[in-house]
């Protein structure tokens, strides 16, 4: 009897009076059903099109993560999933879809409903080379980037290795060539273009083993299973401050800062003319471009009054190596596109992708 009441209100905005019960309620609500529907037959109106005028969101919003559980993606996006929900006061959970190099979860994404309730995430750097690679048939102009962090690779090494140096790792590959195993998330992903970034510009050669994400990786290298990796800070935060891995890097023109421990000294140290500007990971969510205007424009009041602003991100940014850089709409996509356009290229160079990147609309940088 309530569902039927309330069903009343919904259709016409009339509320009982005060003390209405049994019989009483079931004449009144058959009178205001009538007027209900000859209403909605000379108006248009029904109780779908009320529902369909439901504002954006109005259940709970899925964050595909495709790499593993414990990982630097999955990390930052269950902080990035409370802080949406907070803004958005609706759940937001996160999802691990692992499998084929990442292109698992993104998939289940691109073929989702495109209704703002299910988003991909990751780095740029894989969502825009899966296409050269031949994995994953999208690009990056089919995507809402909505970033939240910036990461940089790390070139590591297990504890107790012999090779104390970035130089040490590279005259080993010089010496040994394919003697040096490198745990990465596979091929593509931003790990692997990283230590492809410092293969070519040493010289020598390397194995990649692939692995689902960033925990798995920093397993087998605690472990010995490869020697190296050159995973994201962040990925490798736990386990640096643990003193399970030993820091050799980080492939940028800056020293890496993660609290409670030495400052990571950046690759040009040792290496000036080192350029890799494809390698610093964009870490965000990623929306189907079809999904309506009305969420573009609130996920955008979010990024840019709640996101820009919140301090559990930019802790996690201060304690696991993360350059916290909230961005959206054209200014997150040309730094993508430039991201991508260098880690492409550098794939297609070492033979590595399946059509030019020029087929793919990506032109050389």
């Amino acid at each position: 009897m309530t569902d039927e009441i309330n069903l009343v209100h919904v259709v016409t905005g009339y509320k009982y009076p005060k003390g209405f019960v049994g019989e009483e309620i079931r004449n009144e609500q058959t009178q205001f059903l009538l007027s209900a529907g000859i209403a909605a037959l000379g108006f248009g109106v029904s109780v779908e099109t009320v529902a369909a005028q439901e504002a954006w969101p109005s259940e709970p919003i899925q964050i595909v993560v495709p790499w593993a559980a414990g990982g630097a993606t999955d990390a930052i996006m269950r902080i990035l999933a409370g802080e949406v929900s907070d803004a958005l006061e609706v759940p937001v959970t996160v999802v691990n879809q692992t499998g084929a190099r990442g292109t698992v979860g993104t998939n289940a994404v691109i073929n989702s409903e495109p209704d703002g309730y299910t988003w991909a995430s990751g780095g740029v750097q894989d969502l825009g080379t899966y296409k050269v690679q031949g994995l994953l048939d999208t690009d990056l102009e089919d995507w809402h980037l909505f970033i939240a962090v910036l990461n940089a690779p790390v070139l590591s090494v297990g504890e107790g290795s012999d090779l104390k140096t970035p130089e040490d790792v590279a005259a080993f590959m010089n010496e040994n060539p394919g003697d040096l195993t490198v745990g990465t998330s596979g091929i593509p992903s931003t790990a692997y273009s990283a230590i492809q970034a410092f293969q070519s510009h040493v010289g020598g050669d390397f194995r990649a083993v692939a692995y689902d994400g960033d925990a798995p990786t920093m397993v087998a290298v605690v472990s010995g299973e490869v020697m190296a990796t050159t995973q994201s800070g962040p990925g490798q935060a736990a386990m640096i401050k643990g003193g399970r891995v030993t820091p050799l890097a980080v492939l940028s023109d800056q020293p890496l800062v993660i609290e409670g421990i030495n400052d990571i000294p950046p690759i040009t140290q040792f290496y000036p003319d080192f350029s890799a500007p494809g390698v610093t990971i964009q870490v965000g969510v990623f929306l189907p471009k079809d999904v309506p205007q009305e969420v573009l424009d609130r996920m955008t009041e979010v990024w840019e009054t709640e996101i820009a602003n919140s301090e559990a991100l930019q802790a996690y940014a201060r304690e696991n190596g993360s350059i916290f850089s909230p961005m959206h709409g054209e200014e997150a996509m040309e730094m993508a596109r430039s991201a991508v356009a260098a880690t492409a290229w550098q794939m297609h160079d070492d033979g590595t992708t399946t059509m030019s990147p020029d087929e793919a609309g990506i032109p050389r940088p």
